[in-house]
């Protein structure tokens, strides 16, 4: 019968023998950038179907769901004068304002795998939001 060593476990080790530095600080959003290196290696082919024309109907959901929920956080807490609303206001319009088409969740490529244009998608919404602005200020008590 072959036997096995115990597997131990220690904190990886520097070149110089001390301990290793810690991973870096994360990035809101993101894994840590010492991982991202690797988990951004997607092919298209893992991540579309097999006819290849967009995501498979779970990940168009999710895509879908991201979307509505950022829209219902802009919505939810336009116009927010508590620190959390305030914060993730700032997150979602930060996330629909960026232009970056690294990372699959982004706002350009979620609006892409649902078939919208995402500066039509913006001007949308921004014109909702304008139209609610209008509206809780017409308010007569």
């Amino acid at each position: 019968m072959l036997r096995r060593a115990p597997v131990t476990c220690t904190a990886p080790e520097a070149a110089d023998g001390g301990p290793a530095a810690p991973p870096p600080a994360r990035r809101r959003g993101r894994p840590p950038i010492h991982l991202s290196l690797s988990l951004n290696l997607v092919m298209p082919s893992q991540f579309f179907p097999e006819g290849g024309d967009g995501p498979a109907p779970g990940e168009r959901r999710l895509m879908r769901a991201v979307l509505k929920d950022a829209l219902a956080v802009l919505f939810k807490y336009e116009g927010s004068e508590d620190r959390r609303g305030r914060c993730l206001r700032a997150e979602a319009q930060q996330w629909v304002a960026s232009d970056d088409a690294s990372w699959p969740f982004s706002f350009v490529n979620v609006c892409g795998a649902l078939g919208l244009d995402p500066s039509c998608v913006r001007t949308g919404l921004a014109r909702s939001l304008a139209a609610q602005r209008t509206r809780s200020t017409n308010v007569v008590p």
